[in-house]
């Protein structure tokens, strides 16, 4: 038996060969735990350290141990959540990861929340991400029907936020709201669900000859005016787009075609929009933006990024590496 002999190591020793071993999403240190009461006391700061959940019931299972164990909560440092069901109480998703973000919000460096839902309160679910204060946040993934920012955000050392699923608003809406509250941001990505034109706003935001810059080209989303900033005429405005001057880089993955009248045939109206993002990327300042291959489809089986791809980037940036911004197609 291996055990026993493992067991005799120094905790110091044991310690380094935990950490070294435990870099997926938390099982191997869930694993580890279960061996022996040493291991359990020894693996325990790595067991919360990254936690992955996915269901409404998992996070509120968490919640529980939470409570009874205050301590751990400040162990966690990256989290995935999510939850697949299309039919979702909305409320009571809303309400636990109000809870949630309260009790890791202070250390947690990595999030990933996706929603398959499409309910229209599912934005309400996302908002509480942007309601919370995540002073050491670093990498921000929201994937479903997320909203656009409507209020200074508490992420001060957010670095990479990435934005996959939307269909009702345009991501690039995000673009000011996140420059103005996070300093640091470096790196965006954009995962089009749709064909929604984003071209003519990141046009704008780099300041490049002859952009467009009538809202309606833009085609952003009006977000509500500060209560002392209202009117009889206007309670909503449109934030002229803006990227941080420290951008490294922007990644776009396009959607995938509409289904074909014939096969290999794609639409016009795809091609057009195929046609406009190539063209930014060869606009924009070198090595600023990347174009990914676009999403597939075949037949109804349309590609998306999915809960899969998702948890693989999450778990790839916590080990070091690119993850989701990795200029290269996986």
């Amino acid at each position: 038996m291996a055990f026993p002999s493992f067991c005799v190591l120094p905790p110091e020793i044991l310690l380094i060969i935990f950490h070294d071993t435990c870099d997926d999403d938390g099982t191997t240190a869930r694993s580890l735990a279960s061996v022996s009461r040493t291991f359990r006391w020894l693996a325990l700061p790595l067991v919360y350290r990254v936690v992955a959940v996915h269901s409404l019931g998992q996070v509120s299972s968490l919640i529980e141990c939470f409570e009874h164990e205050p301590g751990c909560a400040s162990l966690v440092e990256h989290i995935f959540v999510a939850d697949q069901r299309l039919v979702l109480d909305c409320l009571a998703f809303e309400n636990v990861l109000h809870t949630l973000w309260r009790h890791v919000g202070s250390t947690v460096q990595t999030l990933a929340l996706h929603v398959n839902s499409r309910d229209e309160d599912v934005s309400k679910v996302f908002q509480t991400v942007f309601d919370a204060s995540f002073p050491r946040l670093t990498d921000l993934t929201l994937c479903g029907e997320h909203p656009i920012p409507t209020s200074p955000l508490a992420f001060p050392a957010l670095q990479r936020f990435h934005s996959a699923g939307l269909t009702r608003r345009n991501t690039a809406s995000c673009f000011a709201p996140l420059t103005l509250s996070c300093p640091e941001l470096s790196h965006i990505r954009v995962s089009m669900a749709t064909e929604r034109n984003i071209t003519f706003a990141v046009a704008a935001a780099f300041g490049l000859p002859g952009a467009r810059t009538d809202t309606e080209r833009m085609c952003l989303d009006p977000v509500p005016l500060p209560e002392n900033e209202r009117r009889e005429e206007a309670e909503t405005h449109i934030p002229f787009p803006t990227l941080p001057r420290g951008l490294v880089s922007m990644v776009v993955k396009p959607a995938a075609p509409p289904m074909a009248l014939f096969p290999g045939g794609t639409s016009m109206f795809y091609n057009q929009y195929f046609k406009q993002l190539e063209d930014l990327v060869l606009a924009c300042p070198p090595g600023k933006v990347f174009l990914l291959p676009a999403f597939k489809r075949a037949l109804w089986d349309v590609e998306s990024y999915n809960i899969t791809e998702a948890k693989r980037d999450w778990v790839e940036v916590i080990r070091g590496r690119p993850g989701a911004w990795t200029r290269v197609p996986a």
